[in-house]
């Protein structure tokens, strides 16, 4: 007789932790990879998964997966969480995060929390670092972090994995990454992309070009926001007028001003993926005589100074800093004590109108 198909599954599993395919704390496939490799039903799968599980070899994370069990991140487990949150965020400086870290220790400290905060740059080679070293560490440390690059795939995804196994809270901020279950607090980033379009065509504008960031999560659910509302209005969608830039771009804005001119050539308006953008923007069009918002309308997200600031100040979408800040502190305090709770919250849309943005000319 040919080997029971469970005991196929828990040999090829067993096998492969005894040659260090497969190492403490990691992931093991989906049930559904499993029954497709070997050819069986899902619950035969199930079964030789509990089975291995009895002997203490696997452990299954509800809404995470199953992993090969760690022993010593159990032991860890039993420890109490440390009064310390590590905070893990792109950039300490620029024009929002400041406002935000500051309001996000603020609450920490009140409650009796001290905070460790750490930056990424937004390079996903520095995020794995840190991960990887609060892992060797063996950190017990609540995180709040905010992606890098949440608009790319990101092979950093199993170290969150591996802290939510042994038991530590993750919040996200200003973003999240879509194939993780960790809650997040950030803008309603559709909405918030819908309501600066359909400003510009309450203006009457129609011809509207879009500034986008291609490799942050919040640039793609702008540009559906922006989508949504040209195709509510009954607006043909012109990708032409759509430009697509990532963070080194944003660094030297300069460099794609040429293709900033020949897409947004005809348009009568445009939505920046924040007002930094849209200040870049605004600059380099003045430089070429072009008037604002008399010859193009522009609108930035975040309502920060830098739109007060603007050589011609921007009508902008707001950006709900400290509260932001606040909220996910006050969100990774309730994860310590309610483990596995949704705190998942999105602020609703407000805008500032300043002078970027008149009405259109041809209505």
């Amino acid at each position: 007789m040919g080997i029971a198909k469970y005991r196929q599954v828990t040999e090829w599993i067993q096998n492969r932790i005894a040659t260090g395919e497969l190492n403490r704390g990691d992931q093991i496939e989906s049930e559904n990879d499993i029954s497709r490799t070997f050819g069986i039903s899902r619950q035969t799968v199930r079964h030789a998964l509990g089975l291995l599980e009895q002997q203490g070899i696997l452990t299954r994370i509800q809404g995470s997966g199953t992993f090969v069990r760690d022993e010593q991140a159990e032991q860890e487990e039993k420890k109490m969480l440390s009064h310390t949150v590590d905070i893990l965020t792109t950039y300490v400086d620029g024009y929002i995060f400041p406002r935000i870290l500051q309001a996000m220790v603020e609450r920490l400290e009140k409650e009796g929390y001290s905070a460790r905060i750490m930056f990424t740059g937004n390079r996903i080679e520095t995020e794995r670092r840190l991960l990887e070293r609060m892992l060797d560490e063996g950190s017990r440390d609540p995180l709040i972090a905010e992606p890098v690059m949440s608009g790319l795939p990101n092979p950093n995804l199993k170290f969150y994995r591996r802290l939510l196994a042994r038991g530590i809270p993750i919040l996200f901020f200003n973003s999240f990454y879509e194939n993780l279950d960790i809650p997040h607090i950030s803008m309603n980033d559709v909405q918030t992309g819908r309501a600066a379009t359909e400003y510009l065509i309450e203006k009457g504008h129609t011809r509207i070009g879009g500034i986008f960031k291609t490799d942050d999560g919040q640039g793609r659910r702008r540009y559906l926001g922006y989508l949504k509302a040209l195709g509510h209005a009954g607006i043909e969608v012109e990708e032409s007028r759509v430009t697509w830039i990532d963070t080194l771009e944003m660094k030297d804005f300069s460099r794609i001003m040429e293709k900033l001119k020949y897409r947004l050539s005809g348009c009568t308006a445009c939505v920046c993926y924040n007002d930094e953008v849209a200040h870049e923007l605004t600059r380099c069009l003045l430089k070429t005589g072009k008037k604002i918002p008399e010859d193009i309308s522009i609108i930035g997200i975040d309502n920060s100074e830098l739109a007060k600031l603007n050589p011609v100040p921007l009508t902008s979408i707001g950006h709900p800093m400290e509260e932001l800040g606040s909220r996910a502190a006050e969100a990774i305090l309730r994860l310590i004590k309610e483990p596995g709770c949704d705190v998942t919250y999105e602020f609703p849309v407000s805008l500032k109108e300043r002078r970027s943005v008149c009405r259109c000319a041809e209505q």
